[in-house]
């Protein structure tokens, strides 16, 4: 490494892939800061990775990002790569401080945010944003359908299929990936499927199912290793990738105009972008 290593903020850092993606940059010299909801977790973190700033922050509302945002402001001038980790999924509808759905919260409107409010310091960094997805934006983990933005639900009031809410929330943040890279083209914009992996994710549903899906599912470390490899190596911007392979995603994220109408609904909800 150099004397001034890379900068990297990781969002939802403190369990699962996130954790090992940290320990991971860590041991590769990284100069990190990580964000994590839990503070149990966060203090736990920060003992183990001791030269590493550790934020307690909750990205699922506005006052969470503005802590957030605050803190790194003060600790860094520059960001070099943010990795948009964070993720959710609830067997029943939960709602954010704000009146949010949470999946959509935690998967589109913390990207949205945490990405605006940090772009001056990515800017002056290298600029790189890594969205961690989902080949759930496809079709859903369980009941199949078809995988489509319901722009007159977007909340999910009308109905809550915890596995479609997932998917099409992970739609919305690939459709983001894609928007966000068009507009600022400087950036180098990605986003990653990083295989199905055992985390907490799903610690809130029937042990049964959880089990199935662990039977068959990468360790984290293992889940940990394509987001630590667009984090800090060679990447094609505005590309969705499958562990390492960038591939096609799903007809339906590359439909520009569901993107821009996205977009505008984002910064009804949440302000401008960059303002």
């Amino acid at each position: 490494m150099s004397a001034h290593p890379r900068t990297i903020v990781l969002i939802g850092a403190t369990s699962g892939l996130g954790r090992q993606a940290a320990r991971q940059l860590a041991t590769d010299g990284y100069r990190l800061i990580l964000v994590g909801r839990d503070p149990g977790r966060a203090k736990d973190l920060a003992r183990e990775l001791s030269r590493a700033h550790v934020i307690e922050a909750d990205v699922a509302t506005s006052d969470g990002i503005d802590a957030l945002v605050g803190q790194v402001s003060e600790m860094i001038d520059r960001i070099d790569a943010l990795i948009n980790n964070a993720g959710v999924m609830r067997p029943t509808r939960a709602v954010t401080a704000e009146g949010f759905e949470l999946n959509f919260a935690v998967h589109h409107l913390a990207p949205f945010s945490t990405t605006s409010r940090l772009l001056p310091l990515l800017r002056r960094g290298e600029g790189r944003v890594i969205n961690v997805n989902s080949e759930g934006h496809r079709t859903p983990m369980r009941g199949g359908g078809l995988v489509v933005l319901d722009f007159d639900d977007l909340q999910s009031e009308r109905g809550y299929d915890p596995f479609m809410v997932y998917s099409r929330t992970k739609l919305a943040n690939l459709m983001f990936t894609y928007e966000l890279h068009a507009r600022f083209p400087e950036l180098t914009v990605a986003a990653l499927h990083p295989g199905f992996v055992r985390t907490r994710l799903g610690r809130e549903f029937p042990t049964i199912q959880v089990g199935l899906v662990h039977a068959f599912a990468l360790s984290s470390r293992r889940g940990a290793e394509p987001v630590v490899r667009l984090a800090t190596g060679s990447v094609s911007a505005g590309r969705y990738y499958d562990r390492f392979t960038p591939v096609s995603s799903s007809p339906h994220s590359y439909d520009t105009a569901a993107g821009r109408r996205l977009w505008s609904i984002t910064e009804d909800l949440r302000g401008p972008f960059a303002a």
